[in-house]
């Protein structure tokens, strides 16, 4: 009776004083791994101008359908080599599963996966990214 409880406070005692396992997470952020997949970014060219060509590769490989795009004519077309460009660009995190498989069917690496991991929000209607939020901040 008394073995099990000895064995029981020496490796409490020994947990007690080893090293810390845990972090202090607000103040300190935890490392993730570099193919982490979290936020989507979608990426800018040298000009400024947006890389999204409006191909709906990403939309038609997602497999939670959690992109939606509808492309217009692209207003600059002399200048540019894309044709159209996406009007409307949303991506639903309620259902998007984090696979990559968007980044990796994108021609033009207009759509990338960050690291960011902290995607919180205070109610599910801010959940649903739309182009405005997506684009990269330069």
């Amino acid at each position: 009776m008394i073995g099990p409880l000895i064995k029981g406070l020496s490796i409490t005692i020994r947990h007690l004083f080893g090293p810390k396992v845990t972090i202090k997470y607000p103040y300190e952020k935890r490392k993730v791994y570099p193919r982490w997949r979290g936020k989507h970014v979608l990426k800018l060219g040298e000009d400024g101008r947006e890389r999204c060509c409006y191909c709906g590769l990403c939309e038609a490989v997602c497999p939670a359908n959690a992109i939606r795009i509808y492309g217009k004519e692209d207003p600059i077309f002399e200048k540019s080599d894309v044709g159209k460009i996406a009007e409307i660009y949303e991506i639903d995190y309620r259902r998007c599963i984090f696979c990559g498989y968007c980044q990796e069917a994108c021609p033009r690496d207009a759509i990338v996966l960050t690291t960011e991991y902290e995607l919180a929000v205070d109610s599910r209607s801010k959940l649903l990214r739309d182009k405005e939020d997506l684009t990269e901040k330069r």
